[in-house]
């Protein structure tokens, strides 16, 4: 299983980012390996489309589980549709988050938490 978690920086320190679409950075737990990497993040810069970009992007890296502070609605679709299951939390670091995910405290996000293209995802 990986796990993606928006990040401000590169490092298992750093804070979970605002936004999902346009985070600098997600950070992968491989929890079979238990390695990790670093993508950064395509959609970022993107004008329009930046969560969409951002889910391509973790389709086409094999992601399982996605933690974010915020998503919008069509990048919930698209990363459930595509048989991820997306967490939100209110704050805290990316591993402190990861230990979350893997002791099962939290479920998985039923509704966005932004309005449509409010700037925070798509």
């Amino acid at each position: 299983m990986k796990i993606a978690v928006a990040s401000r920086g590169k490092a298992m320190s750093s804070r979970v980012d605002d936004r999902f679409g346009r985070c600098p950075y997600f950070l992968v737990l491989d929890t079979t390996s238990m390695t990790t990497e670093t993508i950064e993040n395509a959609g970022q810069k993107e004008k329009n489309a930046a969560g969409i970009k951002a889910c391509q992007m973790l389709i086409d890296n094999d992601i399982s589980a996605v933690v974010v502070k915020n998503i919008g609605h069509n990048s919930l679709v698209t990363l459930t549709g595509a048989g991820m299951d997306v967490y939100t939390v209110a704050s805290g670091t990316v591993g402190a988050a990861i230990k979350k995910v893997k002791r099962g405290e939290l479920t998985p996000a039923e509704r966005p938490t932004v309005g449509f293209q409010e700037g925070l995802d798509d």
